[in-house]
């Protein structure tokens, strides 16, 4: 089980109420819809989520992940996916890893035009050289306090990353309030598969990871699987996800 926690620095309200500035204005965890038009997919205001945090081994890009598979590799989350600003250009970039055929790690820049920004909320629009590919990312800040953790204002399980996923899954997990926490994973007939978390949790973002195993930590079967958030004894969000062998 591997958990990260976000979070942002108090100053980020003043920095995105005047627009970005530099590309730390940029660190914290977004919301928003996603919509892509493709010879390949298409798809209108996909729920998205992006959590952009700092680099501690480099001032020149912030590390991202993402539920968007078009920006975010689910399957080499291992793997530093950098964002950058250009503020002469009014642009930000995602740097979505693959494997070469050769087998090697490489990166694909996707440049997105800020196309609004009014203080609350960034929008955001890829179009690729040929045009016949347009991504565009409707994204905000969730909530902002001044102490420095985010809090949010509801309590959820988001779309876990990637989906399909073969060996493993991200789960993000949002908390209003502190409490004993348990998020449990289920088959299609119902039978308890693994608690990949049972205990205290602090309210915030919180990030769980599924590697397809049980509690006796042995590999389960492809097929159906179910999510479920408890506080206090209480179900509060249920999600669904694809395990693929």
């Amino acid at each position: 089980m591997l958990k990260t926690k976000y979070y942002i620095i108090s100053t980020f309200l003043l920095a995105i109420q005047l627009g970005a500035t530099s590309l730390d204005d940029f660190a914290g965890y977004w919301e928003g819809v996603e919509s892509l038009s493709s010879p390949s997919a298409n798809y209108q205001s996909r729920d998205l989520f992006i959590s952009i945090r700092h680099n501690t081994t480099s001032d020149d890009n912030l590390l991202y992940g993402s539920n968007s598979h078009f920006i975010f590799n689910g399957y080499l989350d291992w793997a530093a996916h950098c964002f950058t600003y250009d503020k002469l250009e009014n642009e930000v970039s995602f740097g979505r890893r693959f494997i070469t055929p050769l087998g090697i790690l490489g990166t694909n820049e996707l440049v997105y035009n800020i196309i609004e920004h009014d203080g609350i909320r960034i929008s955001l629009e890829y179009i690729s050289e040929d045009g016949l590919t347009i991504h565009s990312l409707d994204i905000s800040l969730t909530s902002l306090s001044g102490a420095g953790d985010i809090v949010p204002q509801s309590t959820r399980l988001g779309p876990n990353y990637p989906n399909p996923f073969n060996p493993t899954t991200s789960i993000p997990v949002r908390l209003a309030n502190n409490g004993q926490t348990r998020i449990s994973i289920y088959n299609s007939n119902g039978s308890l598969i693994r608690d990949i978390q049972n205990g205290y949790l602090d309210s915030g973002y919180h990030l769980f990871k599924w590697d397809g195993t049980n509690n006796n930590k042995m590999s389960v079967s492809a097929g159906l699987y179910f999510y479920k958030l408890y506080q206090q004894n209480n179900i509060i969000s249920i999600n669904k996800m694809i395990l693929l062998k």
